[in-house]
Protein backbone atom coordinates (compact mmCIF):
# COMPACT_ATOMS: atom_id res chain seq x y z
CA UNK A 1 0.00 0.00 0.00
CA UNK A 2 2.93 2.88 0.79
CA UNK A 3 5.05 1.31 -2.18
CA UNK A 4 2.12 2.16 -4.53
CA UNK A 5 1.24 5.66 -2.79
CA UNK A 6 5.34 6.46 -3.11
CA UNK A 7 5.00 5.24 -6.74
CA UNK A 8 2.15 7.29 -8.15
CA UNK A 9 4.14 10.13 -6.38
CA UNK A 10 7.78 8.81 -8.22
CA UNK A 11 6.12 8.43 -11.63
CA UNK A 12 4.37 11.94 -11.57
CA UNK A 13 7.80 13.35 -10.38
CA UNK A 14 9.80 11.51 -13.30
CA UNK A 15 7.28 12.42 -15.44
CA UNK A 16 6.89 16.17 -14.57
CA UNK A 17 10.47 15.89 -14.93
CA UNK A 18 10.96 14.53 -18.26
CA UNK A 19 8.70 17.38 -19.59
CA UNK A 20 10.31 20.07 -17.89
CA UNK A 21 13.76 19.09 -18.69
CA UNK A 22 17.09 19.79 -16.86
CA UNK A 23 17.55 23.01 -14.87
CA UNK A 24 19.86 25.67 -15.30
CA UNK A 25 23.65 24.93 -14.45
CA UNK A 26 22.64 21.19 -14.32
CA UNK A 27 25.83 19.22 -15.10
CA UNK A 28 26.73 15.44 -14.61
CA UNK A 29 27.00 15.96 -10.89
CA UNK A 30 25.32 18.86 -9.79
CA UNK A 31 21.85 18.17 -10.09
CA UNK A 32 21.88 15.48 -12.61
CA UNK A 33 22.39 12.11 -13.38
CA UNK A 34 24.89 11.11 -10.83
CA UNK A 35 23.26 12.06 -7.93
CA UNK A 36 19.81 10.13 -8.86
CA UNK A 37 21.69 6.92 -9.88
CA UNK A 38 22.96 7.00 -6.28
CA UNK A 39 19.93 7.82 -4.60
CA UNK A 40 18.26 4.77 -6.93
CA UNK A 41 20.73 2.75 -5.66
CA UNK A 42 20.67 3.39 -1.82
CA UNK A 43 16.82 2.61 -2.36
CA UNK A 44 17.27 -0.72 -4.10
CA UNK A 45 19.32 -1.84 -1.47
CA UNK A 46 17.39 -1.11 1.28
CA UNK A 47 14.65 -2.87 -0.64
CA UNK A 48 16.54 -5.84 -1.16
CA UNK A 49 17.83 -5.98 2.99
CA UNK A 50 14.95 -3.98 4.52
CA UNK A 51 11.58 -3.68 2.64
CA UNK A 52 11.54 -5.83 -0.89
CA UNK A 53 7.44 -5.17 -1.17
CA UNK A 54 7.57 -1.68 -0.36
CA UNK A 55 10.58 -0.33 -3.21
CA UNK A 56 9.19 -3.06 -5.47
CA UNK A 57 5.92 -1.69 -5.47
CA UNK A 58 7.48 1.96 -5.55
CA UNK A 59 9.74 1.37 -8.78
CA UNK A 60 6.89 -0.66 -10.55
CA UNK A 61 5.21 2.38 -12.13
CA UNK A 62 8.72 3.71 -13.46
CA UNK A 63 8.98 0.94 -15.69
CA UNK A 64 5.57 1.33 -17.43
CA UNK A 65 6.19 5.19 -17.48
CA UNK A 66 9.28 4.97 -18.75
CA UNK A 67 8.61 4.94 -22.77
CA UNK A 68 6.48 7.88 -22.09
CA UNK A 69 9.44 9.66 -19.78
CA UNK A 70 12.15 8.92 -23.17
CA UNK A 71 9.28 10.81 -25.75
CA UNK A 72 8.34 13.73 -23.36
CA UNK A 73 12.42 14.02 -22.46
CA UNK A 74 12.83 14.06 -26.10
CA UNK A 75 10.36 16.19 -27.10
CA UNK A 76 10.64 18.88 -24.56
CA UNK A 77 15.07 19.01 -24.24
CA UNK A 78 16.12 16.71 -26.67
CA UNK A 79 17.72 13.09 -27.77
CA UNK A 80 19.89 12.71 -25.19
CA UNK A 81 17.86 13.78 -22.43
CA UNK A 82 15.28 11.39 -23.65
CA UNK A 83 17.81 9.13 -22.96
CA UNK A 84 18.54 10.17 -19.65
CA UNK A 85 15.05 9.49 -18.79
CA UNK A 86 15.29 6.08 -20.55
CA UNK A 87 18.08 5.07 -18.22
CA UNK A 88 16.78 5.99 -15.07
CA UNK A 89 13.40 4.30 -15.95
CA UNK A 90 15.81 0.97 -16.93
CA UNK A 91 17.63 1.40 -13.44
CA UNK A 92 14.54 1.23 -11.41
CA UNK A 93 13.13 -1.67 -13.47
CA UNK A 94 16.61 -3.40 -12.65
CA UNK A 95 15.88 -2.92 -9.21
CA UNK A 96 12.80 -4.34 -9.13
CA UNK A 97 14.35 -7.11 -11.17
CA UNK A 98 17.25 -7.74 -8.77
CA UNK A 99 14.50 -7.58 -5.90
CA UNK A 100 12.48 -10.21 -7.04
CA UNK A 101 15.37 -12.39 -7.97
CA UNK A 102 17.22 -12.13 -4.03
CA UNK A 103 13.91 -11.85 -2.48
CA UNK A 104 11.74 -13.91 -3.88
CA UNK A 105 9.05 -14.47 -1.28
CA UNK A 106 8.30 -11.13 -1.23
CA UNK A 107 6.96 -10.67 -4.90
Amino acid sequence: MIGGILGIGLVISYLATAWSGPGEGDTLFNGGFVPGLVVIFVIGLVGVFLFPRTVGMMFTPITFATPVGFVLGWISSGIGFGFVMLGFGVLCWAVTFVIGKVRPEST
